[in-house]
This record gives C-alpha cells, sequence and structure tokens, in this order.
C-alpha cells in the first residue's frame, strides 16, 4: 500500500530525480571532490514538516464558503444537508491540499518555510554522518521539494574556511535553480567546485569517506 504522504509525489519526485538528474548529481559531486577536500552528502526530501495549519485554513475556507452559497442561493437546501454537507466539502477540501503542495507554500509564511527547512536540514546532518570525516570537511546538500528551497549544512572544518555569505549565495543559487528540476541545481552544485576548491583545496592522500549516492524519499514506497 502506497501512503497517503506520497500520492502527490510519485509522479514529480521521479520527473526531478530522473535518470538525467541523477547523473547529473553524482558528476556534480565528483566534481567537486576532485577539486576539493570537500565530502558531499546529498539529501533530497519531499517536505520538511507537514504544514498541517494550511490543510485546517484551507478546508474551513472552503466550508464556509459552500455555507455561505447554501444559505444565499435561490435554490432551497434541507437543515440536514446545511447542517452537514459543508463540513463534509470542508474535510475533503483540507485532504485534498495533500495533493496540491502550492497550497502548502502560499498558506505558510517564507520565514516557516524555511526554519522548518534549516532544522530538518541539521538533522539530516546528523543523521546521515556527514560530521565522521576527518577534518570536518563535509557538506551536507539537503534539497526540500516542497518548500522548493536548498539548504547547505558544512561541518566545522569546513564553516571555518568557507564565509558565510557564500555559502547563502550558493544556497540562492541552488534554489532558483530547483524549478528548472533535478539535472539543473545538479549542475549548479557542480559549477560551485572552484569556490569551493579554493576555500579548502584537495591535498595528496585525500580519500572519499562519505557515501556519493543521492539519500532521497521522493521515490515511491510501498509497505
Amino acid at each position: 500500500m502506497v501512503p497517503r504522504r506520497a500520492w502527490y509525489t510519485d509522479a514529480v519526485g521521479a520527473k526531478f530525480l530522473d535518470e538525467e538528474a541523477r547523473d547529473a548529481f553524482k558528476q556534480a559531486v565528483e566534481t567537486i571532490e576532485n577539486a576539493s577536500a570537500i565530502e558531499i552528502v546529498v539529501a533530497v526530501r519531499r517536505r520538511s514538516d507537514r504544514y498541517v495549519h494550511a490543510n485546517a485554513i484551507f478546508g474551513a475556507v472552503v466550508a464556509f464558503a459552500g455555507l455561505a452559497t447554501m444559505l444565499f442561493a435561490s435554490a432551497e437546501f434541507g437543515l440536514t444537508s446545511i447542517l452537514v454537507d459543508p463540513f463534509v466539502l470542508g474535510i475533503g477540501a483540507g485532504a485534498l491540499v495533500e495533493v496540491l503542495p502550492v497550497i502548502k507554500r502560499v498558506l505558510t509564511p517564507a520565514t516557516w518555510r524555511r526554519e522548518h527547512v534549516e532544522r530538518a536540514a541539521r538533522a539530516t546532518f546528523v543523521e546521515r554522518g556527514v560530521h565522521n570525516t576527518t577534518e570536518r570537511s563535509g557538506m551536507l546538500v539537503y534539497i526540500s521539494w516542497l518548500e522548493q528551497q536548498v539548504a547547505l549544512i558544512p561541518d566545522s572544518g569546513l564553516a571555518r574556511s568557507l564565509a558565510p555569505e557564500a555559502i547563502v549565495g550558493a544556497e540562492a543559487t541552488l534554489t532558483a535553480a530547483m524549478r528548472r528540476g533535478g539535472a539543473a541545481v545538479a549542475r549548479a552544485l557542480g559549477e560551485l567546485a572552484p569556490q569551493l576548491g579554493a576555500a579548502m583545496p584537495r591535498r595528496e592522500g585525500d580519500v572519499n569517506e562519505l557515501p556519493d549516492a543521492i539519500d532521497s524519499d521522493l521515490e515511491r514506497r510501498k509497505r
């Protein structure tokens, strides 16, 4: 059985992380790691929070609109319909938001979305063991599809060599590329190689300490 939360991402997720995008991310990671001492881990998530307030708001608005229509329409409705139908309509509309993530984005302030993305990215940084490098040179590239945002979490060794404004600028570049698909994000990531190489140059004897495979939950899961 496919989890309800995966319905809306099955098709889009497959498109965002299609074969071209996966190949592009692989190439981008190799380019950066060949040009620098940095270890790149890419994590793609369908969303960083449930944003259930959006379901409630949209459902309430639709229910109120349905009630107003029934009260002021020229046609007559029974009392039972007036009492029950708007609530049923509201519940259905609230559930529909799960397949219309754009509504969750519109009904959630940008600052909230960014906070959730950064919190989830930092948790993923620890879960994926990005800190487990000898020189503390790992960097997580966290891509959150619903929020259409990218967060970069550098480990302490890299953070000392890379200016905060450089990280913010790279995040903005990668986030802007999301609307063009996963391959575009990967290409933009690969273009950061010279900048990252200057911040932490590759040394003789550097080894690959972290897995290069994309960590993603966009694909359909069964249970």
